[in-house]
């Protein structure tokens, strides 16, 4: 869990790592994923602070970039005074994306969660 690490230096350093990756199998014959597999699996990130684009396009086009969205989980910034922006969720996300970052994803990532439902 990356908490207030931003998300769109992702994308880059994922494309870096399977470049590398992919260039130096055969010296890490071990390594059967790529990283890319590896960081969808184990890595999660918050979206407080948002660095994402501008636009919705310029978004969507970082969610097809990553690949996933399960990376993602909604998160507060609580208890700091200062707020980026008056949205809790960039602009542009759609109703399923949304739900998915604020319930779907930290349910997933934490499965305690469930037990303090009613």
């Amino acid at each position: 869990m990356l908490i207030e690490s931003g998300i769109t230096w992702l994308p880059p350093c994922l494309w870096r790592l399977t470049k590398f990756w992919r260039g130096l199998r055969s010296e890490v014959p071990w390594v059967e994923r790529s990283p890319i597999e590896i960081v969808r699996e184990h890595v999660r990130l918050t979206l407080q602070p948002v660095d994402a684009p501008p636009t919705s396009a310029q978004l969507e086009r970082l969610w097809e970039h990553i690949g996933s969205d399960e990376l993602l989980l909604f998160s507060t910034d609580y208890p700091h005074w200062q707020f980026d922006g008056d949205s809790p969720l960039p602009c542009g996300l759609s109703e399923a994306l949304g739900r998915k970052i604020m319930i779907d994803n930290p349910m997933a990532t934490y499965p305690r969660l469930r037990e303090t439902l009613p």
